[in-house]
């Protein structure tokens, strides 16, 4: 069985995600897996497939544009939603570098 191509981070940290379309639609949300391509993360409401959103840390070590890969339903009786994002662009740490 072949592995993650590309190395993850199982750090657990919070960050603020909005969809790029309505900003009033945000939360803060826990990343439960991190690599340079997407993230896993934990959330309180349910985001459609294909929906574009921004996620930002409250230290600007991560700032990101993401598409929404999938919405599954975590925990008893759907309490919480585990997300799956693709990074479209992303910019890690307070220089700016990151790739588009």
């Amino acid at each position: 069985m072949e592995g993650r191509k590309q190395p993850r981070t199982c750090d657990r940290f919070l960050v603020n995600i909005s969809a790029v379309y309505d900003p009033r639609l945000a939360e803060t949300v826990c990343v439960e897996n991190l690599s340079s391509r997407g993230a896993r993360v934990a959330t309180a409401r349910s985001w459609e497939p294909g929906a574009h959103v921004v996620l930002e840390s409250s230290n600007g070590d991560l700032r990101a544009r993401a598409r929404v890969v999938y919405c599954r339903p975590i925990g008893v009786k759907g309490f919480g939603f585990a997300v799956g994002l693709d990074f479209i662009t992303q910019t890690n740490g307070r220089n700016g570098q990151g790739r588009t």
